[in-house]
């Protein structure tokens, strides 16, 4: 059952999504430095919720229809807006930082149906019928969250491979991120 745990969350976390999507961006705009405070706050929102899933586990499974909604369409609005501030955003400038911000990735885990989805999916599946111990079910926890902020990571260093080439075709590459940002919002919200 590990092995099953850990394919999963490593396929969950490196696939494209908004917070690789956005870590991949915001490396070719800032560097990793100027990415490292967004992508802690992606790892604090992967260990926050998965913390509170695992809490909550079985009361949010009860609820988990109506949550889900209501995450949707947050989600929805902060990717709209997310895909609008890539799209407007220029080569150089300090307007620029403000959706690459510790607070933003934290937030955008808890608007981010994928994420809570692939969290709340692991922590029930995995972590509380693997064992009734709260060391294991917080080992387990943690693992998520590693795992989670990896992708974003990995996602952060591969922007800055393909810097030159995505640089070059500047507004290409801003058109695209957008039209992902808003295609991943639509398929979050219309799922």
């Amino acid at each position: 059952m590990l092995i099953s745990f850990i394919l999963y969350t490593v396929f969950m976390s490196y696939t494209p999504g908004p917070n690789n999507l956005l870590a991949l961006d915001g490396s070719l705009r800032f560097g990793f430095k100027g990415t490292k405070r967004f992508l802690f706050g992606i790892g604090l929102g992967f260990l926050s919720l998965s913390i509170i899933c695992l809490v909550f586990s079985t009361y949010l499974t009860l609820y988990f229809k109506n949550f889900v909604l209501l995450i949707k369409i947050l989600g929805f609005i902060y990717l709209l807006y997310l895909a609008f501030s890539v799209f407007k955003s220029h080569e150089k400038g300090k307007d620029n930082r403000s959706c690459y911000r510790l607070r933003d990735g934290l937030y955008l885990q808890y608007m981010n149906p994928k994420t809570i989805v692939y969290v709340l999916t692991a922590i029930v599946s995995y972590a509380t019928v693997q064992s009734s111990s709260y060391f294991m079910m917080i080992s387990y926890t943690l693992i998520i969250a590693l795992i989670g902020v990896s992708g974003a990571i990995a996602w952060s260093l591969m922007g800055l491979c393909f810097k030159q080439l995505l640089t070059k075709y500047n507004t290409q590459y801003k058109i695209i991120m957008s039209a992902s940002l808003v295609i991943l919002a639509c398929m979050m919200l219309f799922e």
